[in-house]
C-alpha cells in the first residue's frame, strides 16, 4: 500500500481549505428546514467520533507500516472536520445537535464488534451511504450554502473511500477466491442493511428535498459497486497516487 502517499495527501488536504458563507441569507420551507436539520445532526454525530479505538487496533495491525497509522489518523481528523461543517448547517438551520442515536450505536457496536478490518468496513459502508445522501442532497436543494458544504464533504470522501479502498485491496492480494468471494458476500449484505437502515432514519430529509427511496438506493448501489470493483486493480497499480491537487 502507497502508504506515504496517502500520508503527503492527507497532510496536502489540509491546506487552504474552503469555507461556506454561513451568514448567506436562508430560503426555504420551514418544515423542510426542521426535518434538513434533524438530518443532518444524526450525520455529525456520526462524523465526530475520536477514532481512538480505530487507531490503537490499526497501529497493533499495521504496526509495520506506521505512515498508514499516521494518514489513518488524518482521515480521522478530516470526519471530524465535516462533523464541525455539518454542526454550522444544523445551526444555520437553528435545529438541535444529537449527542446519541439508535442508528449511531448500532454502528459502533458493529466497528467493533469484530476487529480493525471490521470497523474500517463498515466506516466505507457509512461513507458510500453517505455520499449518496450528500450527493442528492447537495443537487436538490435550494441553499447555496448546503450545496457548497456538500461539495467539500463529496471531493473528501471519494478520496477516503479509494484510501480504504486500496487497504482492503493489499489485504485481500494474497487470499484465495474463496476467501475474497466469502468476503464480498458478507460486505454487501451488511451494506444491504445499513441502507435499509439510512433510509429509515433519513427518509423526511430526503423526500423534502424531493428525493425518493428507489433514487437514493440506485445512488448508494452504484458508489458500492464502483468501490467494490476497485479491489482487482488496487495490489497492481503500485504507482497508483491520490491527487493532491
Amino acid at each position: 500500500m502507497n502508504s506515504k502517499i496517502w500520508l503527503h495527501y492527507f497532510q496536502q488536504n489540509r491546506l487552504n481549505r474552503p469555507e461556506p458563507a454561513w451568514d448567506s441569507p436562508l430560503q426555504g420551507e420551514p418544515t423542510a428546514i426542521c426535518v434538513l436539520a434533524r438530518s443532518l445532526s444524526h450525520f455529525q454525530l456520526g462524523e465526530s467520533g475520536e477514532g481512538t479505538y480505530l487507531l490503537r487496533h490499526a497501529r497493533r495491525t499495521y504496526g509495520g507500516d506506521p505512515s498508514y497509522g499516521e494518514a489513518l489518523a488524518l482521515f480521522i481528523q478530516e470526519e471530524q472536520e465535516h462533523a464541525r461543517l455539518l454542526q454550522k448547517l444544523v445551526e444555520r438551520y437553528r435545529g438541535q445537535l444529537v449527542t446519541k442515536h439508535w442508528t449511531h450505536s448500532l454502528f459502533r457496536v458493529l466497528r467493533r464488534a469484530l476487529g480493525v478490518g471490521f470497523e474500517i468496513q463498515v466506516l466505507v459502508i457509512a461513507e458510500l451511504i453517505g455520499t449518496a445522501y450528500y450527493r442528492l442532497l447537495g443537487n436538490r436543494t435550494s441553499d447555496p450554502v448546503l450545496r457548497h458544504a456538500c461539495e467539500i464533504v463529496l471531493r473528501d470522501e471519494a478520496k477516503h473511500v479509494a484510501f480504504h479502498a486500496e487497504r482492503f485491496g493489499t489485504d485481500q492480494a494474497a487470499w484465495l477466491p474463496v476467501e475474497r468471494a466469502l468476503w464480498l458476500v458478507q460486505f454487501q449484505i451488511l451494506f444491504l442493511g445499513a441502507l435499509q437502515v439510512a433510509w429509515m432514519d433519513h427518509q423526511t430529509a430526503l423526500r423534502a428535498v424531493g428525493v425518493r427511496r428507489p433514487e437514493f438506493q440506485q445512488e448508494a448501489r452504484r458508489g458500492c459497486v464502483q468501490f467494490l470493483a476497485s479491489f482487482a486493480a488496487v495490489p497492481a497499480r503500485e504507482e497508483a497516487a491520490p491527487d493532491t491537487a
